[in-house]
């Protein structure tokens, strides 16, 4: 991500730099001392534009051109926004990120303990519980990839972080829970396969294109994030 905000900063003065050009050097005054013709004018208008991002103000090469004077101020703003949208942009993704994670590894911790073969000797209200609580979360995933879409994008190196590695399980989990003898752990069951089937086709919607059915799409998730999905 600061690659990526270096990289927008470089193209707003690479940008601003080409504004300048055709203006140099007979629309600035130079200080005492300074030779423009010993600077090239390419140079000299990404010197110009870089002090001026960076809002130095160093006085040393300053604008008479009207146009040019009222140019500055704008690119000066530009660098505001540009470091406030960035900023925005990281408070934002963060926490969806850190709501899939942390899903991961519930599911990863209820996986571990085979939670789902146990779900029969579990009292009833416990196991509607867990399987509500899975329910909201999944779709809050959903949410995030809708309302953060480039979260998508970002892959954990740690296995046990991954939503797509871990994902799977919940398959399982709610293969279970429909089969149970219990009715509320039937509809609990019901209602987490219902947002997993949400999930999972926003996922092919916008970004996998692939899978007819939630499993095939969550295994094309795993491969989109280098995962192998648990069983």
């Amino acid at each position: 991500m600061t690659a990526v905000v270096l990289f927008w900063v470089i193209l707003q003065g690479a940008g601003w730099a080409l504004v300048y050009y055709p203006h140099l050097p007979g629309g600035f005054t130079y200080s005492a001392g300074i030779n423009p013709a010993a600077y090239s004018p390419a140079a000299e208008a990404l010197y110009v534009s870089f002090v001026t991002l960076g809002t130095l103000g160093f006085g040393d090469v300053v604008a008479t051109d009207p146009w040019i004077r009222l140019a500055s101020p704008a690119e000066a703003l530009t660098v505001f926004a540009l470091l406030t949208a960035a900023l925005t942009w990281f408070t934002q993704i963060y926490p969806p990120l850190s709501r899939r994670r942390s899903l991961a590894l519930e599911i990863k911790g209820l996986a571990d303990i085979g939670y789902a073969g146990h779900l029969d000797s579990l009292d009833p209200v416990t196991a509607s519980r867990v399987l509500d609580a899975l329910t909201a979360k999944v779709a809050t995933v959903r949410i995030d990839f809708t309302q953060y879409p480039e979260g998508f994008y970002f892959q954990e190196e740690d296995p046990t972080l991954s939503l797509a590695r871990q994902l799977p399980y919940l398959l399982k989990l709610r293969d279970a829970a429909i089969e149970h003898k219990e009715l509320d752990v039937q509809l609990s069951g019901e209602q987490l396969a219902k947002a997993l089937v949400q999930l999972t086709n926003k996922l092919k919607k916008d970004f996998l294109a692939s899978g007819d059915d939630p499993g095939k799409v969550i295994a094309a998730y795993a491969a989109a994030h280098g995962q192998n999905p648990r069983s």
